[in-house]
């Protein structure tokens, strides 16, 4: 039967009107969050005492509460909910483990790089689908690029927006004098990592993956064919991003395995642009303007975005420490610092 309001639309040729007003949605969320929240106690109470299955189950019941409202959450909720506890510690001098902070809106990129991040993402966010077709997630990245413009960073972020831990290689940790020992370490990253959800982050990955036909060593091309044997068993929850400066020195078998590479330049008149702006926005210089220095910051030859971040946030100390006596002299000058 057509309700008043609708037809009163058909009339005028509007279209009729939702069906849940925004306040109705909005107290349908509130109370979707409130349901999943009081499952909260119950899910801790199961996992303390070992009772995985129960805590299993809870799991799924705040993914029902959330499903209508909170979509991606509770498909994160259930993806993760396979997932088998870790039981092996954690090998600190190896591997430190971190909360990511950083998310893309952090990371100034390219437009061609910015714009295959998202489908990364969404091949994790459906992997039960992928799944069904006899397919996992592509979970191998590399991401080279001369040094000091955001590799890390975008690690990081590509680990914030999947919401999973970062795990980040001590290359000093991992890098034995003794004989074997590099080898070992190495396994035992990958080991810890593969037990649940997360991103290994391994950065001057040239030092690990060298090129076989270029070395004398036999131990660095042990440690080559242990990293291929390493990176084909790793499970695709878990996300591998490797960093170099120095692609070049890499072996070709190991090149191959990546899924994704992702060449981070240094920065052009455009990324040099942004990221001024973004330093010295309004945000960061509470009660003083001087976004309009980014225009002529820019057009300094950085040899990195790390140099150009530097450099803007000496003009953000000068607002602070000599009441910006010397900003412009900063914002028109720059000298390119010993490596």
């Amino acid at each position: 039967m057509t309700s008043a309001a609708e037809a009163q639309a058909e009339v005028v040729g509007a279209a009729p009107p939702p069906a849940r007003s925004t306040a109705s949605a909005s107290a349908a969320r509130k109370q979707a969050s409130s349901a999943a929240l009081s499952l909260l106690s119950a899910f801790v109470d199961r996992l303390r005492w070992g009772n995985t299955s129960g805590a299993s189950d809870v799991i799924e019941q705040m993914a029902t509460a959330l499903a209508d409202t909170h979509p991606a959450v509770a498909s994160k909720l259930r993806r993760f909910q396979s997932a088998k506890p870790v039981e092996m510690k954690l090998p600190a001098d190896i591997i430190s483990f971190e909360e990511p902070q950083a998310r893309f809106t952090d990371v100034i990129l390219p437009a061609d790089i910015a714009q295959r991040l998202p489908a990364i993402l969404q091949e994790h966010g459906r992997a039960a689908e992928l799944a069904a077709f006899r397919l996992s997630p592509r979970h191998r990245i590399l991401l080279e690029g001369p040094p000091g413009n955001g590799k890390t960073m975008l690690a990081e972020a590509l680990a914030g927006e999947l919401a999973v831990p970062l795990l980040r290689v001590n290359y000093s940790g991992l890098i034995a004098s003794h004989l074997g020992e590099t080898g070992s370490n190495l396994a035992k990253a990958f080991r810890y990592a593969e037990r649940a959800p997360c991103v290994l982050f391994l950065d001057e990955f040239d030092g690990i993956g060298a090129d076989r036909a270029t070395s004398d060593l036999g131990e660095i091309k042990r440690i080559t064919n242990q990293l291929l044997i390493l990176i084909d068993r790793l499970p695709s929850q878990c996300v591998l991003i490797c960093a170099t400066n120095l692609v070049d020195q890499i072996d070709a078998a190991v090149l191959r395995r990546f899924d994704f590479r992702l060449h981070i330049p240094a920065p052009d008149a455009e990324i040099r642009l942004r990221c001024a702006r973004a330093e010295l926005s309004p945000e960061l210089t509470p009660g003083v303007d001087v976004s309009y220095l980014a225009d002529r910051v820019a057009q300094h030859p950085f040899e990195n975005v790390a140099a150009l971040v530097q450099h803007c946030r000496e003009i953000r100390r000068d607002l602070v420490l000599n009441r910006g006596e010397n900003i412009e002299r900063l914002a028109s000058s720059y000298e390119r610092r010993a490596a």
